[in-house]
């Protein structure tokens, strides 16, 4: 036996040095929140750029389309004025035959079997729609547009243009503009 004082066995596990362990609060701080919020922060930029361009896009094709409609609506404006001056023609012709406007549908229509006269108002670019007094014949045209022009050829064969409502040629007779 052996005089000896002796620890025992060696331990399995080193010692703590220090005291127990103190637990520390649990921080509120997510970095996952984080990188969510920042990835919300892109996607809304990109939909504002994205929505942003296709408004841009919109208001200029509406703007071609105007313009087209615009131009479609002076071809429409352009017949209607073609056939008011075949009616013109026809009223002066007649005139100078007769020495006076005639109120007659049967000889207007004869005359150009191409247009249609009427004592009541026109509602498309080939219907005429004239009227007769004090030595002025007066017709309007209702365009494709939705436009009425307006023609008077006076006794002394000048003639006066304008546009307006109703599309009547009795309405006509306030035309008083040199041209259109």
């Amino acid at each position: 036996m052996n005089e000896g004082f002796n620890f025992g066995e060696p331990a399995k596990r080193r010692a703590r040095l220090s005291g127990p362990k103190v637990q520390h609060e649990r921080s509120t701080f997510n970095p996952k929140l984080v990188w969510i919020a920042a990835g919300l922060v892109v996607a809304a930029v990109l939909a504002f750029v994205f929505l942003r361009s296709a408004d841009e896009a919109g208001k200029q094709i509406a703007d071609s389309e105007t313009h087209a409609v615009s131009q479609i609506d002076k071809a429409y404006d352009a017949a209607a004025q073609g056939t008011m001056g075949r009616a013109t023609v026809v009223a002066l012709s007649l005139y100078a035959e007769r020495g006076t406007f005639t109120t007659d549908l049967a000889t207007l229509s004869a005359y150009d079997p191409g247009l249609r006269f009427t004592s009541g108002p026109s509602d498309d670019p080939m219907t005429i729609s004239y009227a007769v007094s004090a030595g002025s014949f007066g017709a309007a045209v209702r365009s494709e547009s939705g436009t009425c022009w307006w023609a008077k050829i006076g006794a002394d064969s000048v003639t006066t243009y304008g546009s307006g409502t109703p599309c009547t040629g009795s309405a006509a007779m306030a035309a008083s503009a040199a041209s259109w």
